[in-house]
């Protein structure tokens, strides 16, 4: 059996679309337990929700939640009475495997390090995710944790991915830099400096600088970036994704041929939304912390909260502690 946590508050839909996406989840994974972190002003309305459940679920009360607009640098002074904090106390404890939250990334990321720790060698951690590209995942960090970063922060990075891919894959991970150019000249101070010290420390791995447009190539196992790029590069394929499904309905719904013929297109369109769908792909791990923390997205559907509760039981089965540390040791100390 495994159980995980989850911090249901500070979303912008509010936690009666998590209370949904829970009991699904709950439907689908009987050998899944829950620990559901509200207010408690939603307290009763939880019980009285996960009813049938009770035996799989308990409630965990709390004095505050933390909003999408407080600021990160006083949640180690606010924050440690809030849901965000509760569910990661659980997780330290050892009562939970693993963490999801929907709330502010900044605070979860400062109160993850206080609670957890980081790993070996890490000074923070990097949000990272598997996207869906035209070969193989691609595994890139950070997606928006960590908005500025130096030169030898973005090589922690690149070691905690590399590792982290090698452990779950087993083969030699294909790793690159993201960079507005493949030239070795190019780019900020700290990329190429980044690059510098990738080449002399995981020669096998490191396969040099990728723009924009090589994302979704396949070619890597793993892209390193800060933050700020990281996000804006996830929130724009994001937003393309949609944008082409709303266009493929468009095109096939308005024209009367193309509707009588829609049990033919139909089904490929859907396993095409299965593959690029950013509500399939919303969970994001903090890669460094001593323990597993994922992040959902604020604005999350129950789709997309019952995928990134998939997500995090992925990542709780599959992680080894031990042998993470190995091999980000060797990476370290190459």
């Amino acid at each position: 059996m495994f159980t995980v946590a989850v911090d249901v508050m500070g979303g912008d839909l509010g936690p009666r679309v998590a209370f949904q996406a829970c009991k699904k989840f709950l439907k689908s994974r009987p050998d899944v337990h829950l620990i559901v972190a509200v207010t408690q002003d939603f307290a009763d309305e939880a019980e009285s929700f996960f009813a049938s459940r009770k035996s799989r679920v308990r409630i965990l009360p709390c004095e505050t939640q933390i909003s999408m607009q407080d600021k990160p640098a006083q949640m180690l002074r606010q924050g440690l009475k809030s849901t965000m904090a509760a569910v990661l106390r659980e997780h330290q404890q050892g009562r939970a495997q693993g963490i999801l939250s929907v709330g502010n990334t900044g605070a979860l990321m400062v109160l993850a390090r206080h609670l957890l720790g980081t790993l070996p060698g890490m000074d923070r951690p990097a949000l990272a995710t598997l996207l869906p590209t035209r070969q193989k995942p691609l595994l890139m960090l950070d997606l928006g944790a960590n908005l500025g970063v130096s030169a030898d922060q973005l090589v922690q990075f690149a070691c905690i991915g590399a590792a982290w891919s090698k452990v779950q894959c087993a083969a030699a991970p294909r790793l690159g830099l993201l960079n507005v150019g493949r030239e070795s000249t190019k780019g900020t101070d700290n990329v190429r400096q980044a690059a510098e010290q990738l080449q002399r420390i995981m020669p096998d791995y490191y396969v040099g600088f990728y723009e924009g447009d090589d994302l979704y190539r396949g070619e890597l196992d793993v892209l390193i970036t800060d933050g700020f790029a990281g996000n804006i590069a996830l929130k724009a394929s994001e937003g393309l994704s949609e944008w082409l499904s709303e266009q493929l309905h468009s095109e096939f719904r308005n024209t009367w041929f193309l509707r009588w013929l829609s049990f033919l297109w139909a089904p490929a369109i859907a396993r095409i939304e299965r593959r690029i769908s950013p509500a399939r792909h919303g969970g994001a791990l903090l890669l460094g912390l001593d323990g597993v923390v994922v992040k959902t997205h604020g604005k999350s559907n129950e789709r997309a909260y019952r995928h990134a509760l998939e997500y995090l039981l992925q990542k709780v089965e599959r992680f080894d502690k031990p042998r993470l540390l190995a091999e980000l040791n060797r990476l370290q100390n190459h």
